[in-house]
């Protein structure tokens, strides 16, 4: 089961409530595109092209989205957007075949989350998200189903 657990005062997990179908196939997260960045400045030689870069750190992330969520799940969806906006971190449990969690993510620098209406006649919704991994041991997000 794909799902995402944070608390901003209340505890609370999102998910699509599509668990019990096929296995629970449906709660898994769409488009996962992990991505792995050095942050720091960096230059290009004028004389060869070739880049330098000082690294600070490397962030480690994800995009990626939930789809086929109810309406009825919209103020959970709220209360997500704006503790990732605010700065805030979620547990992300992929339900992929190694069962992975990361525990500890949050808001990528210049990424977004994103609410948005899926199916207009059964009132389902999607929810992306761009989020980095900040694990006192980070490591690359990876979900393979």
């Amino acid at each position: 089961m794909a799902s995402i657990t944070f608390n901003d005062g209340t505890s609370a997990t999102l998910d699509n409530g599509t668990t019990s179908i096929s296995d629970g196939v449906g709660s898994r997260f769409s488009d996962w595109v992990p991505f792995q960045r050095p942050v720091g400045p960096a230059v290009t030689a004028l004389g060869t092209g070739a880049r330098y870069q000082f690294a600070f750190r490397t962030d480690y992330g994800a995009s990626f989205s939930m789809l086929d969520i109810p309406n009825t799940s919209m103020g959970v969806m709220l209360r997500l957007q704006a503790h990732l906006l605010g700065g805030g971190t979620v547990s992300v449990a992929t339900g992929d075949a190694s069962a992975r969690t990361y525990s500890t993510c949050c808001l990528a620098p210049d990424g977004d989350v994103t609410i948005a209406l899926q199916d207009k006649s059964l009132l389902l919704y999607s929810m992306s998200f761009v989020l980095i991994n900040i694990a006192s041991t980070p490591s690359a997000m990876i979900c393979e189903y």
